[in-house]
């Protein structure tokens, strides 16, 4: 019945839904008529009752529903953050630019740290920052738009993680902005931006590489990285290799360096903190040539506590098994 009603609702025809209302209304027709049926039909399913038939049908129907409305939930998030997006870029100064390289920063309550991180990089000869402000609840936004002259800004509406910020970013410079090169640099000082080199001469040498990512366990590099995250690290890269079927050294980066003309290939979908998993299966499902550079992180006690638990490394690898074999 409630199948039934769905379908009404929507005013359109569901195969899918039409099969399952068929299957399950004939068969409890099929059983009130001819009950005596109920008595063989375990035999066919290796059960010692019927009764447990109808159990386990159940189960699985409820299974299926539940599926059903998780796909729903998520589909509402993504066309939320999707509303979001659209606000914070027609809200924003539309400025074309045509420039080597830009980076993209995300910002949440980074108040303690988002003014020495843009000193820094405007301090260094870089001249194109675009910080998306993800609804901070502390002074952040006011801290940015104090560089309102030096940088670009957009204010999402509601708090949605980085991968929205990312592809906030890749869409405004879709739209407007015309560089070489896209970094990705996080707000919380752990980049150094003396490894940027790194990523340059690999680009510069393979014009057939589109994106370069860091790697914490290339060579001997510095990294006061905690042992624990080292080893859910490690479990992350086969992991990923398993079922992305490409072979890095580190994974969940999140210093790149990209060509701006790989963006038509990269859409990033996955809601919350997930997002670097679907660009490694976008560039490995797509065949996009990359490469890995050593580079130097500084882990604080600050980077820590906004960083990602350990503990919610299972959480990443279910969401992302959903994303890439249920949606």
């Amino acid at each position: 019945m409630v199948l039934a009603i769905d379908v009404a609702k929507k005013q359109k025809f569901n195969a899918l839904h039409f099969l399952v209302f068929l299957s399950v209304w004939g068969g409890l027709l099929l059983f009130a008529v001819f009950p005596q049926i109920l008595n063989q039909l375990w035999r066919v399913f290796w059960v010692a009752r019927w009764a447990d038939v109808l159990v386990y049908i159940s189960i699985i129907f409820l299974l299926y529903f539940v599926l059903l409305l998780l796909s729903k939930h998520v589909d509402n998030k993504e066309a939320l953050t999707e509303l979001i997006r659209e606000l914070a870029i027609e809200n924003s100064e539309k400025k074309e630019i045509t420039w080597k390289e830009v980076f993209v920063i995300p910002c949440y309550n980074e108040w303690p740290v988002i003014k020495n991180t843009i000193e820094n990089i405007l301090n260094s000869w870089y001249k194109n920052i675009l910080v998306v402000n993800d609804w901070s609840k502390d002074n952040s936004r006011q801290i940015l738009e104090n560089f309102w002259n030096k940088i670009i800004l957009l204010n999402h509406l509601k708090n949605r993680w980085q991968w929205a910020a990312l592809e906030t970013w890749f869409e405004y410079i879709r739209r407007y902005w015309n560089v070489d090169y896209i970094i990705t640099f996080d707000a919380d000082l752990q980049h150094s931006l003396d490894d940027l080199q790194k990523f340059y001469d690999v680009l510069d040498k393979n014009k057939d590489i589109k994106i370069v990512f860091w790697s914490r366990f290339i060579g001997k590099q510095y990294s006061n990285i905690p042992f624990s995250r080292v080893i859910v690290l490690k479990l992350a890269i086969l992991f990923t290799f398993f079922l992305s079927q490409i072979k890095l050294t580190d994974v969940h980066n999140w210093y790149r360096v990209l060509r701006k003309d790989i963006l038509k290939d990269i859409k990033i979908t996955i809601d919350g903190m997930w997002h670097a998993s679907e660009i490694i299966d976008i560039v490995a499902s797509k065949n996009i040539k990359f490469a890995e550079v050593p580079v130097n992180i500084k882990y604080t006690e600050y980077s820590l506590s906004k960083g990602q638990k350990a503990s919610n490394a299972i959480n990443i690898a279910l969401r992302f098994i959903w994303n890439k074999f249920f949606r």
